[in-house]
Formats: structure tokens, sequence, C-alpha cells
């Protein structure tokens, strides 16, 4: 089986399971089932690309369906300059607990609850083994958000956001709009440019190796809320991280 294989069946186990506890919720009606139901078809869809596109940044060859890093002479000059980050944070102590990311009052002032999140680690699921340690909520309304901690790519030596505009300039991906969250290097990227669509995608270099995503999807009845809810939740990220709590 190879990789991205492992990875669709991994995304239909999740599908299920997030399934199975939206129908448990308790208070939830028949159509708030079914919103979510939809909600959730959509970001399993988005996840999945977002995750592909994590693993092939800088690649160029795979061995049993998992993409390997480029080799090459680091004295070489490259396309891509890291990003400097004055003040880089420390993301390890939150790899066990991604959800543990966004506060409860940025949830709740969001339209989520903080007990719907849904973590995924390394060490039991095939997306966050590739990518890093992932938590996502689905709210009752037509939206869903997620945080994604690409830890993986810097344990490959490909991380920061410079890994992640090479792909941009390979051609990997479409959407590459650099822009800054509290002071911090971050771009809106994606396979596709899917703004208008109500789904966001925001990388925010942390460290000059590591990177985080805030993504926010589904935002149909109102596109340009996605981007905002990104915006807001990696913002709040920061401040975790720095312990402005």
């Amino acid at each position: 089986m190879t990789t991205l294989q492992a990875l669709s069946k991994n995304l239909n186990v999740r599908k299920s399971r997030l399934e199975n506890r939206i129908s448990r919720k308790p208070g939830c009606s028949e159509r708030r089932r079914a919103v979510r139901s939809k909600v959730l078809g959509r970001r399993s869809g988005y996840v999945f690309s977002i995750a592909v596109g994590l693993l092939v940044a800088s690649c160029s060859s795979t061995t049993n369906g998992v993409a390997q890093p480029e080799q090459t002479d680091k004295s070489s000059p490259t396309s891509s300059t890291q990003p400097e980050v004055g003040d880089p944070l420390d993301v390890s102590a939150y790899l066990s607990k991604p959800c543990d990311l966004v506060s409860t009052e940025k949830l709740a002032e969001l339209g989520f609850q903080p007990e719907d999140g849904e973590p995924h680690l390394p060490e039991d699921d095939e997306f966050a083994a590739h990518t890093g340690p992932d938590c996502g909520w689905i709210g009752d309304g037509s939206g869903s958000i997620s945080v994604i901690v690409a830890s993986k790519n810097a344990e490959r030596g490909v991380g920061g956001m410079a890994g992640l505009r090479s792909l941009h300039e390979q051609g990997r991906y479409e959407l590459w709009e650099e822009v800054s969250v509290a002071g911090y290097p971050a771009a809106y990227y994606g396979v596709t440019d899917a703004r208008s669509r109500g789904d966001c995608n925001l990388a925010v270099g942390i460290a000059d190796d590591m990177t985080f995503s805030a993504t926010a999807i589904s935002f149909r009845d109102d596109p340009a809320m996605a981007c905002q809810v990104a915006d807001e939740v990696a913002a709040d990220v920061i401040q975790t991280l720095k312990g402005e709590r």
C-alpha cells in the first residue's frame, strides 16, 4: 500500500469516527447533524489536499510511496530564502496536546465547543505521522477549523516557511500569498485558491524550521469569513505559545 493509499484509508477512519461522535452528541437535532456531516465531508477532502502538499515539500524521489527530500549542495544558493524569525517560539510542549493551542475563549467566540476538539497524533494517525499533530473542530453552523503543526517537515529537514514556499515554486501550490501574523512570517496557501468558496489555509513560521497551519473551511454562507477566522485562530495560537494568557 502506498503512502497516499494509506492516507486515504486513514481519512475514511477519521470521518467515520467523527460521524459517530456527531450522532451521539446530546441535544443535536437531525438537521444540525446533517449540516455537520456535510461539513465533515468537505473538510476531509481539504485536509487530504493539505497533507499531500506537505508530503511532497522539496522532494524528488520516493521510497515505498513516501516522498524523500532532495539531496542538495548546501553551499549552493536556492530560489527560496528563509524568512528570519526574530523571536522563535517553542511548540514542543503542545505536540502531544494540539487542541490546547487554541484557547477556550477564542473557540467560544468563534462559535465552537472546546470539548469537540478532535486531536490526531503521529503515533496513532497516518496523516499526523507524515505531517505532524493536529486538532479540528466542527461548528454547529457551516464552518470547521483546525490547527496543524508541521513538525514532520522539520524532522525531514524541509521545515519552516522556506520549505512551504518551495512547493509554490515547484508548482505544487497555486495559491501563495505572503502576509504576517503578530509579527511572524505567514502565507495563505493551497493546491488551489478556494477562498472564494469559503476555504482558507494559513501557514505561520514560528521558527526557522517550524510552521503551523490554521485552516477554516466550509464557510459557504460568508466566504470572506474563512480567512478572518484563520487569522484569528493563528494569532491566538501565537498568544498561547508566548504564554500570554
